[in-house]
């Protein structure tokens, strides 16, 4: 049996990249998967994925930046499997733009995504989960430990994220509710993708294992977070990084 058998995670961001990842890795431990994602092309396309593997799986699409988005993410996700034990926030945008050049658009259009959803998707969560218990996981980044140049609202926002993680950790704790965080190191997502190649070169070099991660290497630290393994670890960000952050001159 699966560490994860018959629960229930929604996991927003879950259509692809790291999120997409950690939807599979929970089903491949025998949970119930909701994906939430902004595109409904890919939201469509990763439940059919998960469905083919045997997986109970169901998709909800939106831009999940209110709490009005958030509730229907995890109304549709209780409304499947009639409750929800393990939130994940993977959801993200950034604007590579010296930080003289951001727009008040751009600013507003990454923390409305990057933060204010993860803030809203906790708070309408720990409603359900309160009364018997639940487990949140963020992924942050490492933009929220190092100052970053040319993202700033996105460093702003993942710092932001950590924030919320000790915060409703230290309040929800007496409900029987975890929060956690994960600072994922460099991986070849869509969003890693599109970096100029030398700032590409740039993360590797300042990685001690000097290469990016493959997704999966990231799974089992969110499995193990979401699993009666953790149940003592709460306002924790676990880095997955390479050596990034323990890196000194």
């Amino acid at each position: 049996m699966g560490r994860l058998q018959n629960k229930v995670s929604l996991v927003l961001g879950g259509s692809g990249g790291i999120g997409g990842q950690i939807a599979r890795g929970f089903a491949a431990e025998g949970a119930k998967i909701g994906i939430a994602g902004r595109t409904p092309e890919k939201v469509d396309a990763a439940v059919a994925a998960l469905r083919e593997t045997g997986a109970e799986a169901i998709g909800h699409t939106g831009e999940l930046i209110g709490v009005r988005e958030c509730t229907a993410a995890i109304d549709t996700v209780i409304g499947a499997f009639g409750r929800i034990d393990i939130l994940v926030n993977s959801q993200g945008i950034n604007v590579l733009k010296p930080a003289a050049e951001v727009t008040e658009a751009d600013y507003d259009r990454v923390l409305g995504i990057n933060l204010r959803s993860v803030f809203f998707a906790c708070q309408v969560a720990h409603r359900h989960m309160k009364d018997k218990g639940g487990i949140i996981i963020n992924i942050a980044s490492l933009s929220a430990h190092r100052g970053w140049s040319r993202a700033s609202p996105y460093a702003a926002s993942k710092h932001g994220v950590l924030a919320l993680t000790r915060t409703f950790a230290a309040e929800w704790a007496s409900d029987n509710v975890r929060v956690n965080s994960i600072t994922p190191g460099f991986y070849m997502t869509d969003l890693n993708r599109a970096m100029p190649e030398a700032r590409k070169q740039s993360a590797i070099g300042g990685t001690p294992m000097g290469r990016f991660g493959t997704l999966d290497e990231l799974t089992g630290t969110a499995i193990f977070l979401a699993s009666d393994d953790a149940k003592f670890i709460t306002g924790a960000d676990i880095a997955v990084d390479g050596g990034f952050l323990a890196r000194g001159i």
